[in-house]
């Protein structure tokens, strides 16, 4: 049996060989080698830029923070709240830095990363922590362990609930409807070559997760009793936590930009409605760390 395997393997080489000799198995010989060759330069060609862009950002000055980041939106700076957070933080901290799209997403995949005195950081809070210390503490803050952790519940109450509701939203709900001119001429365009598999492929992340199960009533039910919970917390107080601003106002104010601008029209309307102190506390985020709002906007 087993000479009769490899006689059998023997006559498949030798009729493969036949038919590389053929001007078929030829052209196809050649398509599969300009392929390969194709596919090496190409490498060769996008880690030569990579080289060339850390070289440029490497030139912008000793802690000049690169703020790596997806285009503006047309309606807000950033339709990424974690981007946004991270910008308006820069700001709050009076941090110097300078913004680059040519590449939103670092080595983790994720979206803002920094580059900082030759350093490369990914993820909004580690990028935080690490300036907060790198720069020792340079948003002053005073308060409690007890304010301290307030802050950081409400924070992770935005920034992995919420946000989910209106992602879900934006592009399962509405199918992209309203958010896809929210974004700058180049995303649109991208967005809508890629549009039914990242639709597809966010339907499964969302199910995962478990808001994508909900009808649009109960998601918006978490999403709106989240939204007066933050309201409960801010009181009559100018800013979340105490009269000067925090770390985690950077945060909300993210969320709340994108629930307000970046979420639906009804949306909007439902909030500005029904939560004139968020709405007071947005615009006052806004007039104090973003007085270029409009120039920081895609045409």
């Amino acid at each position: 049996m087993a000479c009769v395997e490899r006689a059998g393997g023997g006559a498949v080489w030798t009729e493969l060989s036949r038919w590389a000799n053929t001007t078929a198995g030829r052209r196809l010989a050649k398509t599969l080698l300009a392929a390969a060759l194709l596919g090496v330069g190409l490498k060769l060609w996008d880690r030569r830029r990579r080289h060339q862009r850390r070289q440029r950002w490497s030139q912008a000055g000793k802690d000049v923070v690169v703020l790596h980041q997806f285009e503006r939106g047309t309606n807000m700076p950033n339709l990424s709240p974690f981007a946004l957070k991270l910008e308006t933080f820069l700001r709050m901290a009076n941090i110097q830095y300078v913004v680059d799209t040519e590449e939103p997403q670092g080595a983790r995949g994720k979206c803002p990363w920094i580059t900082i005195n030759g350093q490369e950081l990914s993820d909004s809070e580690l990028i935080m922590d690490y300036l907060t210390k790198h720069f020792n503490n340079p948003i002053p803050e005073q308060l409690t362990p007890a304010q301290h952790g307030l802050g950081r519940a409400v924070q992770v109450m935005l920034d992995e609930h919420a946000i989910t509701v209106v992602g879900y939203k934006r592009y399962i709900i509405d199918d992209m409807s309203y958010i896809i001119n929210c974004y700058s001429k180049t995303y649109q365009s991208y967005f809508r070559v890629i549009k039914p598999l990242f639709i597809s492929t966010l339907k499964k992340i969302v199910h995962v997760i478990g808001i994508g199960r909900f009808s649009e009533e109960e998601a918006f039910f978490f999403l709106y009793r989240e939204l007066r919970a933050l309201e409960d917390v801010m009181g009559d107080k100018p800013f979340l936590l105490a009269d000067a601003p925090s770390t985690y106002d950077a945060a909300v104010f993210a969320e709340l930009t994108q629930v307000l601008l970046g979420c639906a029209p009804e949306v909007e309307r439902y909030v500005r409605e029904n939560h004139a102190v968020l709405v007071g506390y947005h615009e006052r985020m806004k007039a104090k760390y973003w007085p270029d709002w409009q120039q920081c906007r895609a045409d």
